[in-house]
C-alpha cells in the first residue's frame, strides 16, 4: 500500500488525542451567583431586575454577555482595598440581536464578597471609574 505524505499526516493526526484546553480563565467563581442593583430587586420573582453570572455568561432578564476572552488575577481595586479582578471581552445579546463587543473589569473586595463592582474599561486599558455600577448578592431564603 502506498501513501502520500499528505495521507500520512492526516492518518497520524486522526489517531492522536488532544485534551482542549480554553484560551482564556473561566469567570471565576467568586464572582458566580445572582445579583441585583439592590437587595430589595433580589426579591423580584421574574428576575427582571436581577443578573446571574457562571462560568462564561452574565445573564440578564433579556439579554447576555458572552465570555470571548478572559483573565482573573488579585490585586488593588479601583476605588482603593484589595480583591478579586476579572477583565472580560464579552460579546452582547440582547433577544435576537448581537450588540458588539465590550470589555469589562469585576471586582470583589476580598472583605466583602457580596458587592460586586463593575465598570467598562477605556481605550487606555483601565476601568472607567465614572461608569461603576455596583451589585448586591442576591442570597436565597
Amino acid at each position: 500500500m502506498k501513501f502520500t505524505l499528505p495521507a500520512l499526516l492526516i492518518i497520524s493526526l486522526s489517531n492522536t488525542s488532544v485534551a482542549a484546553k480554553p484560551f482564556h480563565n473561566e469567570i471565576p467563581s467568586v464572582f458566580h451567583g445572582n445579583w441585583g442593583s439592590a437587595a430589595e430587586d433580589c426579591a423580584d420573582e421574574y428576575g427582571v431586575n436581577t443578573f446571574f453570572i457562571d462560568a462564561e455568561s452574565v445573564n440578564y432578564y433579556e439579554s447576555n454577555d458572552y465570555l470571548l476572552i478572559g483573565v482573573e488575577f488579585m490585586g488593588v481595586m479601583t476605588g482603593g482595598g484589595s480583591g478579586s479582578l476579572f477583565n472580560g471581552r464579552f460579546t452582547s445579546r440582547m433577544e435576537t440581536f448581537l450588540l458588539g463587543e465590550s470589555d469589562i473589569r469585576f471586582e470583589i473586595d476580598d472583605d466583602n464578597k457580596n458587592i460586586l463592582y463593575r465598570y467598562p474599561i477605556g481605550e487606555d486599558g483601565e476601568p472607567i471609574v465614572s461608569r461603576q455600577v455596583r451589585s448586591v448578592r442576591c442570597t436565597s431564603n
